[in-house]
C-alpha cells in the first residue's frame, strides 16, 4: 500500500509540473493583433498592477488542503507516513496554487486590456 500512496503523490507532483510549464508569466510581453492605441502603455501598467492582486492568499489555502489530504492518505498506513504525506501534500498544494494564481493573473491581464479596447490576444 505504501508504494501506491507515494506513487499517487508523485503523479500529482508531475501533473502540477506539467501544468506549470504551460503557464505564461504575468510579466511576459502581451501578444497583440493590431495597432496599439495611445493609452496602451498606461493601460497595460494599470492592468498589470491589478492582476498582481489576483489570488492573494490562494497558495496558503491550497497548501493546507494538500497537506490535510496527504496526511489523511498517509494515516491509513502509519503515523510516519501521515507526516510525510502532510509535508509532500502541502508542497504539492502550494505549487499547484502558485500555478493557478499565475494563470489567473495572466488571464486577468489579457481580459483587462481587451475590456479597455486593446487588440490583445494573449
Amino acid at each position: 500500500m505504501s508504494g501506491r500512496f507515494f506513487a499517487a503523490l508523485a503523479s500529482g507532483t508531475l501533473l502540477m509540473a506539467v501544468a506549470a510549464c504551460d503557464t505564461v508569466p504575468l510579466e511576459a510581453p502581451l501578444q497583440v493583433s493590431g495597432t496599439l492605441g495611445a493609452s496602451f502603455n498606461s493601460d497595460e501598467a494599470q492592468c498589470r498592477a491589478e492582476a498582481r492582486r489576483v489570488g492573494q492568499g490562494h497558495i496558503g489555502k491550497t497548501a493546507a488542503v494538500g497537506g490535510v489530504g496527504g496526511a489523511l492518505a498517509g494515516a491509513t498506513e502509519s503515523r510516519d507516513k501521515a507526516l510525510a504525506g502532510a509535508v509532500i501534500g502541502a508542497a504539492v498544494g502550494a505549487a499547484i496554487g502558485d500555478a493557478e494564481i499565475k494563470q489567473a493573473q495572466r488571464n486577468y491581464l489579457v481580459q483587462c486590456m481587451q475590456r479597455l479596447g486593446h487588440p490583445v490576444i494573449g
